[in-house]
């Protein structure tokens, strides 16, 4: 199976306080994906970097291999 979905080091920050620090996963094509934490661990900060609804400050953002910084939300 081929990666779907790559996140490498993502940092997201609201202001000076950093949301998402450093996280990465590799999803592969036909995986079964579960988000899962306490409140206010980043659960829908992830979804929302990945969905491009919020700027990312570091880190790289790939489906299907294509870096997804250029496209808007």
């Amino acid at each position: 199976m081929s990666t779907l979905l790559s996140i490498e080091n993502l940092v997201v920050a609201y202001g000076a306080v950093e949301a998402l620090k450093g996280v990465s996963l590799d999803i592969q094509e036909g995986d079964v994906v579960a988000v899962l934490g306490a409140n206010g661990a980043g659960k829908t900060t992830l979804l929302k970097a990945i969905s491009r609804l919020v700027p990312i400050k570091d880190g790289v953002i790939k489906l299907k291999g294509e870096d997804l910084s250029k496209y808007p939300a």
